[in-house]
């Protein structure tokens, strides 16, 4: 099977994957509904309405009627496939703006805290997990994957809060000074100069505690399959040959060894890179942060299905895509891999 037999074959595949998600999607977000059997109009209905109110929220959220029949709901997934394809979000439950305009307004926020902290990781990962491949066996070796697990390990929101207590809550205490903010994205209107630069200079001030506390959390797993590939690596009959041809270590290790390693690890970053859209929901909780996975927390908790279906799906298409790609860049820079 060639290349765009392949291609054909995943995009085949992929399509089959988008109608299973828009079908999850549909189906759990309206659990409650099917199993208690109650109106999902209710929710924002008060006695002091008309019918023409009731009317009027149920088109202006999409909502089937009353005592909805099966043919109802069914006419309501048509109009939710449709919508969902086309980008129809519908409106939020507790905002009452277009939930395009939710996910817009937060995705600029949430791409440069994910995308900062991924790329800071990745560089870390790769740059430690050569450092301990190198030195295999030895005490930096041990301390450097020690030290991977346990920030692995370790729940980035009780990291986020211990950042918090350090670098921002304790130095007010102690000596009355501001090292970091407590949360949010800028600091309030009017306490910040109103030119490029200034904003900037804010926004980087209040990006650096949770950036911090994502890229320690997200390194060790770069770093420990970095190391671990480049270890197997060296172990290849290749290596050998390159050493007994007299090249030096540094050569092998880099020309030989590293080169052989990044393909893994290209495509878990690939794959990783889908998954900055949705953002982190514990971190940017913690931080206040304006992004996408402190509105997915909100709208789960708020049963405001429009905002965290439309996330959700961004998330599927995103992920799949990823997929696909890693699939056709991991074929090209590996002139080994034979599709089939």
């Amino acid at each position: 099977m060639g290349l765009r037999q392949y291609l054909i074959k995943r995009v085949f595949i992929a399509i089959i994957l988008f109608l299973a998600v828009l079908i999850f999607n549909f189906f759990i977000f309206r659990l409650p509904v099917f199993v208690l059997g109650m109106d999902p109009a209710s929710l924002y209905i008060t006695p002091e309405m008309d019918i023409d109110d009731i009317e009027r929220i149920r088109i202006l959220y999409q909502l089937p009627p009353e005592n909805a029949t099966w043919f109802d709901w069914w006419l309501h997934f048509l109009s939710y496939m449709q919508n969902m394809l086309t980008g129809n979000f519908g409106n939020s439950f507790v905002t009452f703006r277009p939930v395009v305009m939710e996910i817009m307004e937060r995705l600029p926020n949430t791409l440069l805290l994910m995308g900062t902290s991924m790329i800071f990781a990745v560089i870390l990962g790769i740059v430690t997990g050569i450092v301990a491949a190198s030195r295999h066996g030895g005490v930096l070796d041990t301390s450097l994957i020690t030290a991977s697990l346990t920030l692995y390990s370790l729940p980035v929101f009780w990291m986020g809060m211990i950042f918090l207590l350090v670098f921002a809550i304790l130095p007010q205490m102690l000596w009355g000074l501001s090292l970091f903010p407590l949360g949010h994205t800028v600091s309030a209107p009017g306490s910040v100069p109103n030119d490029p630069i200034s904003y900037a200079l804010d926004v980087a001030w209040h990006l650096f505690l949770p950036t911090m506390v994502l890229t320690l959390g997200f390194f060790g797993g770069y770093m420990l399959l970095m190391r671990n590939t480049l270890v197997d690596v060296l172990t290849e009959d290749y290596i050998l040959t390159a050493r007994a041809k007299g090249l030096d270590e540094r050569t092998v290790l880099y020309k030989h060894g590293v080169r052989n390693a990044f393909l893994p690890l290209i495509s878990i970053v690939a794959i990783n890179f889908a998954f900055i859209i949705s953002g982190a929901v514990l971190t940017e909780t913690v931080f206040a942060w304006h992004g996408i996975g402190r509105l997915l927390y909100r709208s789960l908790l708020s049963n405001d299905w429009p905002v965290a279906q439309a996330i959700f799906w961004m998330i599927a298409l995103t992920v799949i895509i990823a997929n696909i790609l890693a699939d056709l860049l991991y074929g090209v820079l590996d002139p080994r891999v034979r599709y089939g």
